[in-house]
C-alpha cells in the first residue's frame, strides 16, 4: 500500500470526529463529570485539543476543548459509548502545516464506560493504537487476549508501506487496573482491507493478580516502536460477567 493510500486510509479511518464534531446530542439522563489533563510523554500540555466522547455508531455523543494547560472537563449522560478520544488537530498529519517531526496521532479508550465522576489524564504522541479489543478465549490458556493496529508517524515519513513496527522493534507494556501483568505472547497478523491490507497485533497477558472494585476492568497498553522511539496507548473497558450497563 502506498503512503499515499496510507494517509488517505488514516482519514477513512477517522473522518467520524471530523464530520460529526457538531453532531453532539445531550440528553436529560443522569450525569457524570470526566476531567483531566491532556499532554505528551514530557508532560507538555496539549492546547485545543478536541476530547469526544463516541456513540456506538461513531457519531458523537459529547465533546469539549482543553485549555492551553491541557485540562478538559464535561458532564456526560451514564453510560456505555463505542471510545473516547483525545486528539489536537493542529498536529494531525491531515490537518497540519508542522514540519513531520511535530506531528501526532491520538489516544483512544475503547468501549468506554461512564459510571462515576472520575479523572481521566491521555498522552499521545506519534504511535496510535487503534482498534484496541479485549477478549477471553474459551479452552485457552488462563488470561486475555489483546487485539490492536499499531500505525506510527515515523514509519509514514519513512515512506515504509507497513506503518506497524516488527515485533522485535516493538516494545509493549500492559496495565490491568493499573497493576503491570505479564505480556505471555505478540503474534503480528495481517489484516484485510479493502484496497489492499493492514498489519495488528494479538497479544496474550496473565489475568491480574486482583481485581478494582468496579464491575469492570480496565486494560492499559502502551507500546513504543525501537527503532524511530514513536510512543502511543489506548485503553479498553472490559466488563465483566453479570455487567449491567
Amino acid at each position: 500500500m502506498k503512503p499515499t493510500t496510507i494517509i488517505a486510509l488514516f482519514a477513512v479511518l477517522h473522518a467520524g470526529w471530523c464530520l460529526n464534531s457538531e453532531a453532539a446530542v445531550f440528553s436529560e439522563d443522569e450525569k457524570i463529570t470526566l476531567s483531566g489533563r491532556v499532554t505528551d510523554y514530557e508532560g507538555v500540555p496539549s492546547d485545543s485539543a478536541l476530547v469526544e466522547i463516541k456513540n456506538m455508531d461513531f457519531s458523537t455523543a459529547f465533546k469539549t476543548y482543553t485549555d492551553e494547560e491541557g485540562y478538559y472537563s464535561m458532564d456526560v449522560s451514564k453510560g456505555k459509548y463505542l471510545a473516547m478520544i483525545a486528539i489536537n488537530p493542529g498536529e494531525y498529519p491531515r490537518f497540519s502545516d508542522l514540519p513531520e517531526e511535530e506531528q501526532r496521532l491520538e489516544y483512544w479508550a475503547w468501549n468506554f464506560i461512564a459510571d462515576n465522576d472520575t479523572t481521566i489524564n491521555m498522552k499521545y504522541h506519534r504511535l496510535e493504537l487503534y482498534g484496541l479489543n479485549v477478549f477471553r478465549i474459551h479452552g485457552s490458556a488462563p488470561g486475555y487476549t489483546i487485539y490492536c493496529r499499531p500505525m506510527g508517524l515515523g514509519r509514514l515519513h519513512e515512506g515504509k508501506k507497513d506503518l506497524c513496527p516488527d515485533p522485535d522493534d516493538l516494545e509493549i507494556v500492559v496495565e490491568i487496573n493499573g497493576e503491570p501483568v505479564n505480556v505471555n505472547m505478540k503474534q503480528k497478523v495481517r489484516e484485510y482491507v479493502p484496497d489492499g491490507e493492514l498489519y495488528g497485533y494479538l497479544l496474550h497477558v496473565n489475568p491480574p493478580a486482583k481485581t478494582g472494585n468496579k464491575p469492570f476492568d480496565i486494560f492499559r497498553v502502551k507500546m513504543r516502536d525501537i527503532s524511530n522511539n514513536d510512543i502511543g496507548e489506548a485503553s479498553y473497558y472490559l466488563e465483566r460477567p453479570g455487567y449491567n450497563n
